[in-house]
């Protein structure tokens, strides 16, 4: 079997992790690939990971109000582990993209923000004024073409080259270099 894009860094429980990862993939129809990559951007596969600012958690950083929709609260979260994560965060909250989800762009596009599946490059998030530009003002004064607009793209290239970065930093590290194929790349389509 073909070891899937930062397989090398669930040493915690890495065969669990890993077939979990395979079967909510199949469940959502999705490469299990596309789903590692989300995850790793998200969270570094730390399944209690924690934004302090929106209090986003978990290994897709389900915002609260998220959390409440799949009825769950984040204190009912808090302590659980990635394959419980996986079944009961991460697949109920993507069920509603599958056959709209067709790369890893729109993997992490449905856990973005879902409203952009389907929409080109250029549609626009949020306006330099809104609250979700400035919450995610990064993606375009970094990533992106520092217009004031937070556009499809500007995602788009913040998940690409967070992805490339990570690939390089631990093909340099000695202690996952050995674990990484060679001539490794993600697979985003």
């Amino acid at each position: 079997m073909e070891i899937l894009p930062f397989e090398w860094l669930t040493f915690r429980n890495p065969f669990g992790f890993i077939s979990k990862v395979r079967e909510v993939s199949a469940k959502l129809q999705i490469k299990p690939e596309w789903l590692m990559l989300v995850i790793w951007v998200e969270s570094r596969f730390d399944s209690q990971a924690t934004n302090k600012s929106s209090n986003a958690f978990g290994l897709i950083q389900c915002l609260p109000s998220t959390l409440a929709r799949l009825g769950y609260t984040l204190e009912q979260v808090k302590g659980k582990y990635g394959e419980w994560q996986l079944e009961h965060l991460v697949l109920p909250y993507l069920k509603p993209y599958v056959g709209k989800m067709n790369c890893a762009y729109d993997v992490y596009l449905a856990v973005f923000s879902p409203v952009c599946l389907g929409k080109s490059d250029g549609y626009v998030i949020a306006l330099e004024h809104e609250k979700a530009y400035r919450g995610n003002k990064v993606l375009d004064t970094v990533y992106g073409d520092h217009d004031g607009k937070l556009e499809v793209i500007d995602v788009k290239c913040f998940f690409k080259q967070a992805i490339t970065k990570a690939i390089k930093l631990h093909k340099k590290d000695r202690k996952y270099a050995s674990k990484i194929p060679i001539l490794y790349e993600p697979s985003l389509y």
